[in-house]
């Protein structure tokens, strides 16, 4: 019987890994007993499982049970689906992050800096600096943040007899990682900052900054995460820093990837309005969705210049970029993950016009 048993566990795994509901608000309880009535038909007998006693009383009847689990199309789409639950709704404004207010959330946000030059404009760069309510500088990343803190010092300041002057940029209030790229000059500038060490080699000092900063989100109810750092040069990072954005961005926590001419961010399942500013419209600035990691079966928008509707995206098939905007509100409609990516009007000209 013992033997019976594994087998019978290991006819239903397989079952459950070919036949298996693809969507993720189904009843866990109603998969499973689809696919044990299925089994115990073949098999000719029958489980006792502690909640199922009642269930495998009926097994006379098992053909005239409703079929639970759901088809391929997923969550977004209610008259696709055989639940009834609504997609969950998300609402973005990224013109607070470069035109606007320069300040997301009512309890404001955090700012971090990676180990990349920062080439977004220097304003842009200041005000959110400045309205943020917590700042960290992860490992080199303090290096870049010193660099942009002298070279957009007043030359009195810098000569001032206490030190390296911050002028009107607050300092970070702390710097985290394990501290194998950041230079003496800037654990010398930064000597009165705290530094807390991640030395943790399984994850990348941008994840393990998470670690740090979360209960103090929790306890501010900060929810924002505006991160410095360019996507040029290696593409390892560029990667290592998307995968940092599905491990940490959640209902709580939105983190934003902020380069010289760019702005990325995670759209988790569910229903997204996306306010875009007029300005990037009306000169039709880029934008892209892309599903890293895994297959998207059911994306519509509307919005966008070549829309979708009902889309299977995936890598080796179709993925949208070099899209642009017909009106102000973007909606995507998705039953996965995707990376929202969309030009920043203005970086790349300003970006241009500095190195001329």
């Amino acid at each position: 019987m013992p033997n019976r048993a594994k087998h019978l566990k290991s006819n239903f795994m397989s079952f459950v890994r070919i036949n298996g509901t693809r969507c993720r608000k189904m009843a866990t309880g109603a998969a499973i007993k689809n696919a044990l009535f299925k089994l115990l038909r073949g098999a000719g007998t029958s489980l006792t499982l502690p909640d199922s006693s009642r269930l495998f009383r009926q097994t006379g009847n098992l053909h005239r049970l409703p079929r639970n689990y759901c088809t391929k199309t997923t969550i977004g789409f209610r008259q696709q689906m055989d639940h009834t639950i609504p997609p969950k709704e998300y609402k973005w404004t990224p013109a607070n992050l470069i035109t606007d207010s320069f300040k997301l959330g009512s309890n404001g946000h955090v700012c971090i800096v990676l180990n990349r030059q920062i080439h977004v404009p220097t304003h842009v760069v200041k005000l959110l600096w400045k309205n943020a309510s917590l700042r960290c500088a992860v490992d080199g990343g303090s290096n870049h943040l010193r660099n942009f803190i002298i070279t957009n010092t007043d030359a009195k300041k810098k000569s001032s007899k206490d030190g390296p002057a911050l002028n009107d940029m607050e300092p970070p209030d702390l710097i985290t990682g394990d501290f194998d790229s950041i230079s003496e000059e800037t654990i010398e500038f930064f000597k009165a900052i705290p530094k807390i060490s991640t030395p943790d080699q399984d994850a990348t000092d941008f994840t393990k900054a998470f670690t740090v900063l979360q209960p103090v989100m929790v306890q501010r109810k900060i929810r924002d995460v505006v991160v410095f750092h360019d996507c040029s040069g290696r593409l390892d990072q560029v990667m290592a820093n998307l995968n940092t954005l599905y491990k940490v961005q959640k209902d709580n926590c939105n983190v934003y990837l902020l380069s010289g001419d760019s702005i990325t961010w995670l759209l988790r399942p569910g229903k997204h309005t996306i306010q875009v500013p007029l300005d990037l419209v009306t000169s039709q600035r880029w934008c892209s969705l892309m599903p890293v990691g895994s297959t998207a079966h059911n994306v519509t928008t509307q919005g966008l210049k070549w829309n979708l509707y009902h889309a299977q995206m995936e890598f080796g098939g179709m993925v949208s970029t070099s899209n642009t905007y017909s009106t102000e509100f973007v909606q995507v409609e998705t039953d996965s993950n995707l990376i929202w990516s969309m030009g920043a009007y203005g970086f790349e000209e300003k970006l241009r016009s500095s190195i001329k």
